[in-house]
């Protein structure tokens, strides 16, 4: 009886079309979860294109994260990851939404207290706030809004000059750009900040002292 009902059947080729139908539904429901995962559960896709080193495409989630819950700890995530992905557009976007939240002091504060600064935050020296407002400067520099870009620098600035305030990042940008006026209109705001034996006396600060003479050659 088996022999009656297997005869004229070509296995192989039943096995194959099997396996092939058997992949197809796979994929299908692979892409339908992918689908549904991206659309309702960005964090998913935010820590599964972390894993893998998808750096761009980890951006675009942290964002869509953001989006779906409107938490500063979600919107700080997505400026680093934007910045690291050098999606510089969404960077300065969303840096600048972040610098502007009622709650930015707070969670640069936390932060402060979570890390050791003789060590590192995002892999760059320097205070949350520092490095927040200087990815964001740099971001706006990098997409082409270069007054944006010096307001946010300086409008971070403390009351002393630090190498990892907010203005070497978006300087180090200039510099890598040869942007001669850019590197200008900085020294000319750090001159205007200098008075005999204040805080910005570059006589009385070595570190401001290279920073500036690293300026003045650029320019």
């Amino acid at each position: 009886m088996r022999a009656c009902l297997l005869r004229g059947i070509d296995l192989g080729k039943l096995i194959a079309k099997t396996a092939a139908i058997t992949l197809a539904c796979i994929i299908v429901l692979a892409l339908v979860l992918f689908g549904i995962f991206s659309l309702f559960v960005p964090s998913v896709m935010v820590s599964l294109t972390d894993s893998l080193g998808m750096t761009g495409a980890c951006a675009y989630y942290s964002v869509a994260q953001y989006k779906k819950t409107g938490d500063i700890e979600d919107l700080a995530d997505a400026v680093s990851r934007s910045y690291e992905a050098a999606h510089y557009d969404a960077a300065a976007e969303y840096g600048a939404i972040l610098r502007k939240d009622p709650g930015y002091g707070e969670y640069c504060a936390q932060r402060d207290a979570e890390t050791d600064f003789t060590g590192t935050l995002g892999g760059l020296l320097g205070t949350a706030e520092q490095f927040f407002a200087g990815i964001t400067a740099e971001s706006q520099y990098r997409s082409g809004d270069a007054d944006a870009a010096l307001e946010t620098a300086f409008d971070s600035l403390g009351e002393s000059f630090d190498t990892a305030d907010a203005v070497t990042y978006v300087a180090g940008a200039a510099i890598e750009a040869d942007d001669a006026s850019f590197c200008g209109q900085i020294l000319s705001r750090l001159d205007g900040l200098s008075a005999d034996g204040n805080a910005f006396d570059e006589d009385m600060h070595e570190d401001l002292k290279e920073f500036k003479d690293m300026l003045r050659e650029a320019a």
